[in-house]
């Protein structure tokens, strides 16, 4: 049983009991307490000092509203004493005392009238007369003789008198009087500001104190604060004693620093006592927390309950893998509500049962991937394995170990190249990979296996894939490939492979500086041999032949049978033509030397004909003409010679060539180019099912000119596509036409590789199609393997469009290009044409087993085989006999014009 992550942290009582400690209803009822608590303390708190601040904003009002009472009853007290000093002098002033001209006699007149007024004006105890000059010329009273001073020394008039004497401060009242001859002067009298003042100026709950220089000097109170310290520059809140009282300052006499201040005092009143009102907020907040908790917390309470079930619901479900009672109990607690808890819920046990049914599936996929024969791994990142399926196990004959990488079983010589594949799949630069390798295996079996890898979906990158053996069809494969790329006969390289190694030895030479000499070998009179020795002891001196001329050539030389009797050299990395005549030279040395064969001897000879480059050709396909062209003439030279291109470059052939390519795209823009059919039968019933449209030209100077001359001349010009399309058009107008009489046959149109990869070519050929009525399905197109492979990921995409379209795909030449078996299968063919090659040596042992090869890979594919070159009736039978769908070839039919085609096909042509 797989063991679950959770069982360990649930099985033990313990561990519910500590689970139940850290519940979310308890951490609800904790926090509600705790946020409780503190809203309520600081509630209380926040109350209290809303109240206090309240309190003292209603006294800091009452204070300054007392204030200004005071103002306006001080300035009233200021005008009744203005309104008593006048009467003094309209007294003064009634009684003419300076009227009689003696200014002595007035003084004395009113020392008297001061001195009987005395004890009645209380009000006014000093005073003080100035004449016009502000001398003072007469004073009364205890403080008239410091006024006198003050005022014989020229000082102005104060608005305040401060005795230090008496310690009582004066408020100092002037009015004018006038003095008879000595003009007017003035009447100063001095108000004192006593005890009696500070009371009428004084309210209920309000103490007024008169302060000078710290000190009291009078206050409503009476004489008991009298020369009490007071601060007289503070207003705000004070405490004097137990008392909390509220203090004022006004400047009442003056506004200078000496003046004496009137200070107002009122006390705080308080409404309700401190430790009530934080009481009462208490309550309150209980209250509300009450209320709180009776709307919110039960429910919040019961939310909490059926969270926690659903809870345990999960986490059992976690460590039973299993919706059992208790799990369904605690789920339907969950759901007790139609709220969100309740679709949680519900989502939950949907969840589950998801999850219980894609384990359920899981395990049977697994079961499945034991059975297989391939082998399925999940690897992390760095190649280790996470899982493999047993196929794999016994697919790589290991034993697996932890932290065992998928690298330690594969071959040396591979591992690099798939590490760089999986780094490529983690950094995302591709999605996917796919090709082949060998496995390490314990016993040092060499094993081929096909891999396809993708990304993995575990954090950290993880990879996926399926590897599958697929030795014995790599074998064979390599086997198929190997024949496609050597000659049956004498192992030599082919002239693909040839041309493949033209193609290298040309970019190495044109990188560093040098020549390479391409010379086209033709045994003479090698038929003589055949028709008295036997075709056998031919084909054994060609083997000799080869071989020995094999061993002369350097290490990067390249000797390949180009057909029949002809040879083809390859001489690489030379530094001038006479490197490239020493090899020949002793290529000719070799073949001259007799050679012992069936008890006779042989001596050979051979006309050879060698083009250099870069000076006589450029390309592989120029190089290889003009060799050709060479050999043809040493042949006409009597042969057993040797020419060089450049010898003959100005020969009647080269010019014909000339006139040739230059005539191609003339006779393409006017059309002269013509579409003729050859027949394709069916190999069982002998009868035509379809045909091979083909390109046909006649030129006026020089008759018919072989498509072998001028196809490949218009793939070097540029014009393949322009001729490929006149060959269509004429190839579905003349179906249309078969179609119209009752031919409903299939056609198959050659494709170039330039018309492949046009953008619009589908869409092109499927607007030709709909404007005949012509189904897409009859109409298959041909494209010959080099093409196929030369881009195999574009060229996929573009004959999937087109096999999507309804196009049948045809890869020509099959065996002559280094297709792979796994192109083969991406690539969306219908049929396969066997090169022509392979067809005339199905007499011999290889042939046979290459034709059988070809034709067991197309049927593993589901794809038809097409024989092309049938000649003789003898060929058509053992391909019959072989398992070829469809047989092709002059024993049919050669290539003939629209009409003769029409002609052809009344007595051939089957509509089954």
């Amino acid at each position: 049983m797989r063991s679950n992550p959770f069982e360990s942290t649930l099985s033990s009582p313990s561990t519910w009991q500590e689970a139940a400690r850290h519940s979310l209803r308890r951490q609800l009822i904790l926090r509600f307490a705790l946020v409780f608590l503190l809203v309520t303390f600081s509630g209380s708190l926040l109350a209290l000092l809303g109240y206090q601040m309240l309190v003292q904003q209603s006294q800091r009002r009452s204070a300054d509203e007392a204030l200004r009472h005071l103002e306006r009853s001080f300035e009233t007290q200021q005008e009744n004493w203005l309104r008593n000093a006048d009467e003094v002098k309209s007294q003064i002033d009634f009684m003419r005392l300076f009227a009689q001209g003696d200014p002595a006699s007035g003084w004395l007149r009113l020392r008297a009238y001061f001195a009987a007024l005395e004890g009645k004006l209380d009000r006014f105890p000093s005073g003080v007369v100035l004449d016009g000059k502000g001398r003072a010329v007469f004073q009364y009273g205890p403080e008239g003789a410091v006024l006198g001073r003050h005022f014989s020394i020229g000082q102005l008039q104060p608005r305040w008198f401060y005795s230090a004497e008496h310690r009582t401060a004066f408020k100092v009242l002037s009015v004018p009087l006038w003095l008879g001859q000595q003009g007017t002067g003035r009447l100063v009298l001095l108000q004192p500001l006593d005890h009696g003042v500070m009371r009428q100026l004084s309210a209920a709950g309000i103490s007024l104190y008169l302060v000078h220089e710290g000190r009291v000097l009078a206050s409503s109170g009476g004489s008991q604060d009298f020369g009490r310290q007071l601060p007289a520059d503070y207003s705000g809140p004070i405490a004097d004693g137990t008392r909390e009282q509220e203090q004022r300052v006004l400047p009442i006499l003056a506004d200078d620093e000496g003046a004496p201040r009137l200070v107002l005092r009122q006390d705080v009143q308080q409404v309700l006592p401190p430790a009530l009102v934080l009481l009462g907020s208490f309550v309150l907040m209980a209250l509300l927390g009450a209320v709180l908790w009776l709307v919110l917390g039960r429910w919040a309470s019961a939310g909490a309950l059926r969270i926690a079930s659903l809870s345990r619901a999960t986490t059992l479900f976690a460590r039973e893998h299993a919706l059992s009672a208790t799990v369904e109990q605690a789920l339907e607690q969950a759901r007790a509500e139609p709220d969100e808890i309740g679709e949680m819920a519900e989502a939950s046990r949907t969840l589950m049962q998801s999850v219980l049914q894609h384990d359920e599936e899981h395990f049977a996929h697994l079961q499945t991937l034991d059975m297989l024969e391939e082998g399925v791994v999940e690897l992390a990142a760095d190649g280790r394995y996470l899982r493999a399926s047993p196929g794999w196990v016994h697919l790589a004959g290991i034993e697996m170990q932890p932290g065992a990488r998928i690298f330690d079983h594969i071959h040396l010589e591979d591992v690099e190249n798939l590490q760089l594949q999986f780094q490529q799949l983690g950094e995302g630069e591709k999605s996917s990979l796919s090709g082949r390798l060998r496995l390490r295996r314990p016993d040092a079996k060499e094993l081929w296996i096909e891999y396809r890898f993708i990304s993995g979906t575990r954090r950290g990158g993880s990879l996926r894939g399926v590897l599958r053996d697929i030795t014995q069809s790599y074998q064979l494969e390599k086997h198929v490939t190997h024949m496609a790329l050597h000659d049956a006969l004498t192992g030599l390289p082919n002239r693909v492979l040839l041309e493949d190694r033209c193609k290298m030895a040309l970019r190495s030479a044109e990188r560093n500086g040098l020549m390479v000499a391409l010379g086209f070998l033709d045994l003479d009179h090698f038929k003589h041999v055949n028709d008295q020795f036997g075709h056998k002891t031919g084909d054994e001196l060609l083997v000799a032949l080869s071989t020995a001329m094999r061993k002369c050539l350097r290490a990067g030389d390249t000797l390949a049978r180009w057909g029949g009797d002809e040879f083809v050299v390859l001489l690489t990395d030379l530094g001038s033509q006479l490197d490239a005549q020493e090899a020949i030279a002793k290529l000719a040395g070799v073949c001259q030397s007799p050679i012992q064969l069936g008890g006779g001897e042989f001596n050979a000879t051979f006309s050879m004909g060698v083009a250099l480059y870069p000076g006589d050709a450029k390309t592989v396909e120029t190089l290889l003409s003009q060799g050709d062209r060479a050999m043809f003439a040493a042949k006409q030279q009597g042969r057993n010679a040797v020419r060089f291109f450049s010898e003959i470059a100005q020969r009647e052939e080269d010019r014909k060539a000339l006139y040739i390519q230059n005539r191609l795209a003339t006779a393409i823009r006017e059309g002269k180019i013509r579409t003729w059919f050859q027949p394709i039968v069916d190999a069982r019933t002998r009868r035509v099912v379809s045909c091979e449209a083909l390109a046909r030209w006649q030129d006026e100077t020089y008759g018919w000119v072989s498509p072998a001359t001028f196809v490949p001349m218009a793939e070097n010009l540029g014009l393949i596509r322009e001729m490929g399309q006149q060959v269509w058009k004429q190839a579905i107008d003349d179906l249309h036409r078969w179609r119209q009489r009752g031919l409903d046959m299939r056609i198959s149109v050659n494709v170039s590789r330039r018309q492949l990869f046009t953008p619009t070519f589908t869409a092109d050929l499927l607007e030709d199609l709909d404007r005949l009525a012509i189904p897409v399905s009859v109409v298959d197109l041909e494209i010959t393997e080099s093409v196929a492979m030369e881009d195999a990921e574009h060229t996929e995409r573009r004959l999937a469009e087109l096999t999507e379209a309804g196009f049948g795909i045809a890869i020509d030449d099959f065996g002559t290009g280094f297709s792979s078996l796994s192109q083969l299968h991406d690539m969306p063919a219908s049929k396969i044409k066997i090169d022509i090659s392979f067809v005339r040596r199905a007499r011999t042992e290889q042939g046979s087993q290459l034709i059988q090869a070809v034709v067991k890979i197309a049927s593993a594919f589901g794809l038809q085989t097409v024989a092309e070159g049938v000649e003789t009736e003898d060929i058509a039978g053992v391909l019959t006999l072989q398992g070829v769908n469809l047989l092709q070839g002059y024993h049919f039919g050669k290539p003939m014009s629209a009409e003769d085609f029409e002609r052809y096909l009344a007595d051939n042509f089957s509509a089954s």
